[in-house]
Formats: C-alpha cells, sequence, structure tokens
C-alpha cells in the first residue's frame, strides 16, 4: 500500500497531478525530482481510515492528489444532545488539498480522523524526512514551507468567511424562529377563540345549512386574520406553505394516494351495501342536488373553506411547531399535535366523532405537507377526498 518514490516510476498522470499541485508552486521539474524522494506516495482505498484523531497518530503530512475522503470529528453525548451518533463529518476533501500540516509542524495532536471515499493518491511526508530535505535542499524546503503557509491562510480566509456567512444566517434564522414562535403563540389564542365561537353555534339550534353557513364565515375570518398576522410578523409566507415551490411534485405525489383513498372508500361503501343487511337500500353514490337542498351550495362552500383548513392546520400549526420543537422526531410530533389541535375544533359534531375523523386523513396529509412544504397538494388531496366522501359518498349515511 505504501512505496517510496525512489523505488517506483510516477506514470505520466501522476506526475502531472504532482506538477499541477499548488504544494510545489514555484519548484521546476528538476528541483520537484530531486525533492520527490522524501515523500512517500499511497494508494488509499476506500473506507480507509488513514488519519486517526488524536495524540496516538503519526505526524505525517500529507498532499492530496486526487480522490475524495470525509473528515470525521468525534463528539461527546452531551455534544450531541443525545443524537445516534458519537462522530460526525464535517468536511469533505479532493485533490489539490493538504492536510495534517498543524501535526507535522507543531507537534499538535490530530484534530479529526480522515476517512477515504474514493480511491485516492497522496504523498506523505514526516517531520524526519522533511528535516533531511532542509539539509539536503534548503532553498527548495524554504519554497515549499512558503506555499504551505500560503495555503494554510487562504484556507483560514475561506473559513473565516464561511463562519461569518454561517454566523449571519443563524441570527437571522434565531430572528425568524423568534417571531415564528411569537406567532404561534397568538394563534394557539386565536384557536381558544375560534372553540368558543363553535361551541356557541351549535347552542343556538340553528339548522345544518346555517350553521355550516356561520361556521365557514368563522374559518374564513380566522384564516384572513392569520395572513394579516403572518404580512405584519415578517416570517416569510413560504415558512407556511404559501409557495409555488415544489408545487408540480407535491401535486403529483398527492394525486396519486389521494386516487388510492379514493378507490378505497368507494370499495369499503359498495362491500358494506353488497355484504351488510342494514345498508343494501344505500346507493353507492348518492350526489343528487334535485332532491337534496342547498347541496351545490355546501359543495361550494367545502370547496372554499377546506383550503383555508389546510392553511391555518397544516401552513400555520404544524408549520409553526416543525420549527417550534427541539430534539428528535420533529416532523413526527409537529404532525401529531397540530393534527390535535386541528380535530379538537370539531369535537363538538357528531358527539365528539367529527374530531376522530378529521385527524385519520390529517396524518396523511401532514406528511404530504413536511414531504413538499406547499399547501397546493395537500389542498388539492382535501378536497377530492372530502367531496367524494361528504357529497358522491355520503359515508355519513353509514354512522
Amino acid at each position: 500500500m505504501t512505496a517510496t518514490v525512489p523505488d517506483i516510476a510516477l506514470d505520466a498522470g501522476t506526475w502531472t497531478l504532482v506538477r499541477d499541485h499548488s504544494f510545489f508552486d514555484g519548484i521546476d521539474d528538476v528541483q520537484l525530482k530531486n525533492v520527490l524522494p522524501f515523500f512517500r506516495l499511497e494508494t488509499i482505498l476506500p473506507g480507509t481510515v488513514f488519519m486517526e484523531e488524536g495524540i496516538g497518530s503519526t505526524q505525517d503530512m500529507y498532499v492530496i492528489l486526487n480522490g475524495e475522503s470525509e473528515v470525521i470529528k468525534k463528539v461527546t453525548a452531551e455534544e450531541i444532545s443525545g443524537q445516534p451518533h458519537d462522530h460526525f463529518t464535517i468536511a469533505t476533501i479532493h485533490g489539490g488539498d493538504v492536510l495534517g500540516e498543524l501535526s507535522f509542524t507543531r507537534g499538535y495532536p490530530r484534530s479529526a480522523s480522515i476517512r477515504c471515499i474514493q480511491k485516492s493518491t497522496l504523498l506523505a511526508l514526516d517531520p524526519d524526512r522533511f528535516t533531511k530535505m532542509q539539509a539536503a535542499y534548503p532553498a527548495i524546503a524554504t519554497r515549499i514551507m512558503k506555499n504551505l503557509v500560503g495555503y494554510v491562510s487562504e484556507r483560514l480566509r475561506q473559513t473565516s468567511a464561511q463562519e461569518v456567512k454561517v454566523l449571519r444566517l443563524q441570527v437571522e434564522n434565531s430572528r425568524t424562529n423568534s417571531r415564528a414562535n411569537l406567532f404561534f403563540s397568538y394563534v394557539i389564542g386565536l384557536l381558544c377563540v375560534y372553540n368558543l365561537l363553535i361551541q356557541y353555534i351549535t347552542t343556538m339550534s340553528l339548522d345544518a345549512t346555517a350553521a355550516s353557513l356561520i361556521s365557514a364565515s368563522i374559518i374564513l375570518i380566522f384564516g384572513g386574520v392569520l395572513v394579516l398576522m403572518i404580512i405584519q410578523s415578517k416570517v416569510p409566507a413560504r415558512h407556511f406553505g404559501i409557495t409555488m415551490k415544489n408545487w408540480k411534485p407535491a401535486t403529483l405525489q398527492a394525486l396519486r394516494w389521494t386516487a388510492v383513498i379514493v378507490a378505497g372508500m368507494i370499495a369499503i361503501k359498495w362491500l358494506l351495501i353488497q355484504n351488510v343487511a342494514r345498508y343494501q337500500h344505500l346507493p353507492l353514490f348518492d350526489f343528487d342536488p334535485a332532491n337534496q337542498k342547498y347541496l351545490i351550495f355546501s359543495f361550494a362552500l367545502y370547496g372554499l373553506h377546506s383550503p383555508v383548513q389546510e392553511f391555518i392546520s397544516r401552513g400555520v400549526l404544524q408549520g409553526s411547531l416543525q420549527r417550534f420543537f427541539t430534539g428528535k422526531n420533529i416532523t413526527l410530533r409537529a404532525i401529531i399535535v397540530s393534527n390535535a389541535l386541528f380535530s379538537a375544533t370539531h369535537v363538538h359534531l357528531m358527539n365528539g366523532l367529527l374530531g376522530l375523523i378529521v385527524f385519520v386523513p390529517g396524518l396523511f396529509w401532514g406528511w404530504l405537507y413536511a414531504r413538499h412544504d406547499t399547501l397546493i397538494g395537500v389542498s388539492l388531496s382535501h378536497l377530492i377526498i372530502g367531496w367524494t366522501a361528504i357529497f358522491f359518498l355520503n359515508l355519513e349515511s353509514l354512522l
């Protein structure tokens, strides 16, 4: 796996990689051939850890000619907050890089480990051989050290610029999350008001059409207030699913799964009609505007307020919770809690059964929203499934 350069002949490709590496800038071909015997040419296979974090590792410096490796940093349980890992990849290195310069020049312990991902060729130089190089070719050794200092300086400059960029991003995210958390607090308050209003409606002994109209009006007003709050909070609208990004894959996936669910609902009702005596008098499809008063009106009203429901439950509640929660399974917890909160607004109907009915498909729509972060697909799915279940199949007749 390891060979001393004088014992092998560098092929033309490897020589070109050595010749073009910035580590040897300012050194002509004759000088380069003179100092190459002080290096070791190594071929590293994928999966090999050729530099170990800690004191026990060598002090070799590596000039990477080609291939790809990853920089791995060990972490303690306290540092990773319960994550199921004891190390993380912090960078990827390629041909043209230099590694291990701090251990080589100052004798410091390795600050990280290096694991090969893609077969790599490199030159290794240990401090003892460099001392011999200095004695034999002092001018070339000095030039190599200048190149190394320049390389380290450039890497520090890039690292500093990246750290500033990351810091700015963290500050902006912190501000956004702070506004989003405050916004979420207001939403919880509005949900309480909404529940009180809906509960009051149920005590007014209104007919179904009037109650539906008032309920839909309340939820539309509720949605409008939330939109104004989003504008005032200056939290980007895309954080609440109001975006065209990913709309096409979101729509296609929503339609595929929705078709499966609709087919399942039709099949279930058909099987019940065929095999259960109490359902045999029911038609499979029950959409009859001529004999069902206000059917078209209710159908249109549902189409109007369903996207608003998705905006509230998925965009506002789930989206806010995904940024509010920390730790493990954030998305799953956000889906469950947001569905529970929104289902609670339906427990006043059908003796609480509607709350459970709303919760189940809500898990599916929450999953869709989490995958694409846009309301387009989930709103379309909600419309199709709702229209099919309530108006075309009239599944309420089975209860």
